[in-house]
């Protein structure tokens, strides 16, 4: 027994002592369990960098993976982004009470905002608009957030604790006219919702001042009325977020203003015109506002031999007609004069009155009437002639047409006309959206209403509307408590007080704002932009 071997199971299959066959199990699952690790570390990573775009090294990598687009320029009829106007004491109030952290957090999504080009963006875009004051400028490089153009620091002229650093950023051919135009105190107007300078940094500066970061999403036209300074906006080809916002340092601020910014209650103004944003999108197409309107008369007007031609007169542009456009050789009232015993004594226009004209002349082909005699009670002594005024015409820009240059007042409002389905583009809505349009605004964006209205009111180049089916009191729907005020251009005819008509998407009325009153009552503004009826 003593000279036996025993082996165990181990022995004969050929497996080495001490070696356990559950180990290579263990290696796998640990291995496995390393790979969804580094799975979800890369779905993370990928996460936070396209939500944080605005991180410098997040921004890198999405430009050489083509994710991410420069600054866009946007329309006004192209559905800018939604946003709030908010004049220099509001932004005051706004970001003057921010604590540090807030206003950290907000300046990540100001930015982040806009390097995204403010998509995906559910929040209101704040708009800075008001009268501001130019301190100084300093040009962009390749080392500032943007490149090629100037940086403007501003301030408001009725707030002056608020600073705003615009960037306008343009092409070398026109850095000439920016700089030309951005001059010490000079004043910019920026206007809602022609300018759309989007916040994008706020800084509380050492004096507790408030300096804001702005971009003009519009990078439009800029100019002073007819005058010489003017300049064109283009957007930046990329952004340096290395270098950061605010693009001014304090130091730079304090060179900018030679410590001689003013303070609240000064008055300090430039002489030179404001400027402002150019609204190309109102320029064009050309208004069509103006119509020549046949006039029936019975008094006749005694005409020369000589051959004559028909001259039209145009209406001004929204103001009232003096005087229908009629050709010279048709019957025109006049002014009667009343006798002592009450008969009316005719006055006759003196043959040969010239009329400015509006229109090519034409060939004459009809006969000239000739004046008829018309009996009267008792002889009339023969009046002296008496000239009758006529309005200069305008054309549809209000300027003046004709042989003479004398210039015109423009009128205080116009609009262009379009031909229907020829508008720009816009949001269509009709009455049973007035609850959103009082509750989020029209903003910057076209829109246009549709519908079936009655009208309630009608008079002096206005109409009063309902919705049909909100007659008389009677609540039927969300448009039981809307009602329409309608604009006509000048020389077209309101329709009358009872009538009934539709508007398409052909047709519409452009609406200019919406208000809702003390008693619930929603009243929608719109005007009449298409020709025809």
């Amino acid at each position: 027994m003593s000279g036996k071997r025993y082996y165990g199971y181990q022995g004969y299959s050929g497996h080495r002592r001490g070696v356990d066959p559950s180990d290579g199990l263990f290696g796998w699952t640990v291995f496995l369990f390393l790979l969804i690790g580094f799975v979800f570390l890369c779905w993370m990573g990928s996460y936070y960098i396209f939500a944080n775009p605005e991180k410098p090294s997040n921004y890198h990598l999405l430009k050489r993976l083509h994710k991410i687009e420069a600054p866009q320029r946007f329309e006004i009829s192209a559905s800018p982004p939604r946003g709030e106007f908010l004049k220099p004491g509001q932004l005051l109030e706004r970001f003057g009470s921010m604590t540090s952290s807030e206003m950290r957090r907000t300046n990540q999504q100001l930015l982040r905002c806009f390097v995204r080009n403010y998509h995906q963006n559910r929040d209101l875009v704040p708009y800075a608009v008001g009268t501001y004051r130019v301190i100084g400028t300093l040009p962009l490089s390749n080392d500032t957030f943007c490149q090629h153009g100037l940086v403007a620091l501003l301030q408001a002229v009725e707030q002056p604790e608020v600073l705003l650093e615009q960037l306008f950023t343009t092409d070398e051919k026109n850095l000439p006219g920016l700089k030309h135009a951005l001059t010490p105190n000079q004043e910019i107007k920026l206007e809602k919702p022609l300018d759309l300078s989007a916040i994008i940094q706020a800084t509380r500066l050492d004096d507790n001042r408030i300096l804001l970061t702005t971009m003009p999403l519009l990078y439009g036209t800029y100019g002073a009325g007819h005058g010489p300074a003017s300049f064109s906006l283009q957007p930046p080809d990329e952004l340096n977020l290395d270098a950061g916002v605010p693009v001014l340092t304090p130091a730079q601020i304090s060179d900018l203003s030679g410590g001689k910014l003013a303070h609240v209650g000064s008055t300090s103004k430039g002489s030179s015109p404001h400027l402002s944003r150019i609204a190309e999108e109102m320029a064009t197409p050309e208004p069509e506002v103006a119509r020549a309107i046949p006039v029936t008369h019975s008094t006749p007007v005694q005409t020369s031999t000589a051959p004559q031609t028909n001259v039209a007169r145009a209406l001004p542009v929204n103001e009232p007609a003096v005087m229908a456009a009629i050709p010279v050789n048709t019957p025109v009232p006049v002014a009667q004069a009343v006798a002592s015993d009450g008969s009316a004594i005719p006055r006759a226009i003196p043959v040969g009155t010239p009329l400015p004209a509006a229109v090519a002349p034409m060939p004459l082909s009809t006969p000239v009437p000739t004046a008829t005699p018309t009996p009267t009670p008792k002889p009339i002594p023969s009046p002296s002639p008496v000239t009758t005024p006529t309005p200069a015409p305008t054309t549809a820009a209000g300027v003046a047409a004709g042989a003479t240059n004398q210039p015109v007042t423009a009128p205080t409002q116009v609009w262009p006309v379009y031909e229907p389905g020829k508008m720009p583009r816009g949001r269509l809505v009709e009455s049973s959206d007035a609850d959103d349009l009082v509750s989020h605004g029209i903003g910057g964006e076209r829109h246009y209403l549709k519908g079936r209205f009655t009208v309630t009111a009608s008079g002096n180049g206005r109409a009063v509307l309902r919705p049909q089916g909100a007659l008389a009191g009677v609540p039927m729907g969300p448009s039981s408590k809307v009602r329409v005020i309608v604009d006509f251009p000048a020389g077209s005819v309101p329709p009358s007080e009872g009538s009934s008509f539709t508007r398409d998407s052909l047709r519409p009325f452009q609406v200019s704002s919406v208000k809702r009153g003390d008693d619930g009552q929603i009243n929608i503004y719109v005007r009449e932009i298409t020709l025809g009826h």
